[in-house]
């Protein structure tokens, strides 16, 4: 096709309006499961502190004469006391006011927009340090800053782990050291969460795992052979989303 000479087109157009949807689509995660699942409590000073207690293994022999006289008393077992540090995370931000002036596409304030996105961005910071192997340091005065225990270092029983893997002491004090990389399988799981039943008798409320984890779980365990119609939403299930002993 020939170009016909002296047409205007918009390669030459100065003033045309711009094509910009008022509309910001954020494309990262915002989910912070184990944060928003956990209970919460006030913490009042730096160090935060609680105590946990256990009942003694159950006695199949227990069984005493009629009229005894008591000679000897069971042991009281103390409870125990554990705590963790405060950790300060923050997130900050400065706008100009020429900038919180101008029209924008997109969001009224740029300081309120700002604040927002850093707010999710904070969230995501506490979930990482929380579920990340980390041991409890209280820091030091104008040089270093205070962490918090994560979870992995509370948990020292009922756990799966590589060669060379070691529980951590469970007051965080200390990190776990992670064993050799092995196969994520359905009997290490299996095998897990039996171990917490049997000690707590308590079921997990959720297992937490990776994309590549829960890629493992849902094709590889044998757990999802178990396959139902949605009719409503005309789909084939065969996906495990929640797990329990």
């Amino acid at each position: 096709m020939a170009f016909i000479t002296n047409t205007f087109s918009t390669y030459t157009a100065i003033g045309l309006r711009e094509d910009l949807t008022d509309i910001i689509y954020n494309i990262s995660p915002t989910e912070t499961p184990f944060m928003t699942g956990i209970a919460r409590a006030k913490a009042t000073a730096v160090l935060h502190e609680w105590q946990t207690d256990a009942l003694e293994p159950p006695n199949g022999s227990n069984a005493q004469i009629q009229g005894d006289d008591i000679s000897s008393f069971d042991p009281v077992i103390p409870t125990v006391r554990l705590g963790n540090y405060s950790q300060i995370s923050r997130k900050t931000v400065v706008i100009s006011m020429t900038e919180e002036a101008v029209d924008k596409a997109g969001r009224k304030s740029e300081m309120g927009y700002q604040v927002a996105k850093k707010g999710k961005s904070l969230k995501r910071d506490i979930e990482t340090i929380l579920l990340q192997n980390q041991a409890r340091a209280v820091g030091a005065v104008g040089t270093t800053a205070a962490n918090l225990g994560s979870v992995l270092s509370f948990i020292k029983s009922n756990t799966t782990k590589g060669a060379g893997g070691a529980d951590p002491a469970g007051n965080g004090t200390n990190a776990r050291t992670d064993g050799t990389t092995a196969a994520f399988t359905e009997t290490m799981l299996r095998t897990a969460l039996a171990s917490i039943w049997q000690n707590s008798g308590d079921e997990p409320d959720y297992t937490l795992v990776n994309s590549n984890q829960k890629s493992v779980i849902t094709t590889s365990f044998t757990g999802n052979q178990t396959r139902y119609i949605n009719a409503d939403e005309e789909k084939l299930v065969a996906s495990i989303d929640r797990l329990a002993a």
